[in-house]
């Protein structure tokens, strides 16, 4: 085999997600819609300018649309509940502005992290086109807080931010690999 031949994909790659993309993706859907309900709890536990109360309301429709997007992925397998884990990390920081936006910086950080390491484990094109999208919108989202005279970008850019993704070993598939004659 020469050296070109080796660097040849073996087999396509699906473009719909298998049946371990769909149970990563089903996690992804959750903590985006935890996301999105955090975002409304921010709203309503603080004073906003309306300023930020347009950007909080906005963040948190990204992450509504997301969770939808997923939710087209996957079809049946959806669920639409959000990870109330997720959920209950950040649910007691919002209780002020200065508070929410470091608890919200810091779930976009985690948001990045954990669907990063979803991409990582993805077969499927499609599901991976999406989540790719998602990931630099939320890394935008966290850089954003940390604009604001509470925070710093530093913070958003030097994350130490964990993923809560979990791992699923992806099913052995049908090979497509032919042997070429030397």
């Amino acid at each position: 085999m020469t050296t070109a031949q080796a660097r040849l994909p073996r087999s396509t790659p699906p473009a719909q997600p298998t049946d371990a993309d769909k149970q990563l993706l089903l996690f992804a859907q959750g903590v985006e819609l935890a996301a999105r309900d955090l975002y409304k709890k921010a709203l309503e536990s603080a004073k906003y300018s309306d300023d930020e109360v347009a950007m909080l309301t906005m963040f948190g429709e990204h992450h509504n649309t997301y969770a939808q997007a997923i939710n087209g992925l996957i079809g049946k397998v959806a669920t639409n509940k959000r990870n109330d884990s997720l959920y209950s990390t950040h649910v007691g920081q919002l209780g002020s502005a200065q508070s929410a936006y470091a608890s919200l910086q810091s779930l976009e950080n985690t948001l990045a992290a954990t669907n990063t390491d979803i991409l990582g484990q993805l077969l499927g094109t499609d599901a991976a086109r999406i989540l790719a999208s998602i990931i630099t919108v939320e890394a935008r989202m966290a850089a954003v807080f940390g604009t604001l005279p509470a925070l710093s970008l530093t913070s958003a850019l030097n994350s130490s931010a964990n993923s809560l993704a979990p791992k699923i070993a992806q099913a052995p598939e049908a090979s497509t690999e032919t042997t070429v004659a030397p």
